[in-house]
């Protein structure tokens, strides 16, 4: 009872009357819980745009990841395909 009087008798000394003073930290309660709503939806809208970007970052390292392993196949091939060429070469 008491902390809800001392913000009553703050605003009061400066000049609201005590039932307004009272509306205006409802008011502000108010406000700031909306707020708070608002930086929350705004905080998860932006937790999910970064967790779609991570997403598509995921994809590409995966498709690296196929694309280096055929290039390694590939420049293999080219080694055992230029060793069989020295080897038939050199007999």
């Amino acid at each position: 009872m008491i902390a809800e009087l001392e913000p009553s008798d703050r605003l009061g000394e400066a000049g609201f009357r005590l039932g307004q003073s009272k509306a205006v930290v409802v008011g502000i309660d108010d406000l700031l819980v909306k707020s708070m709503a608002v930086f929350n939806h705004r905080m998860d809208a932006i937790d999910h745009r970064f967790g779609s970007i991570d997403r598509r970052i995921d994809v590409l390292e995966n498709s690296m990841r196929f694309q280096m392993i055929g290039l390694i196949g590939i420049v293999v091939v080219i080694l055992i395909g230029f060793a069989s060429l020295f080897y038939a070469i050199s007999k």
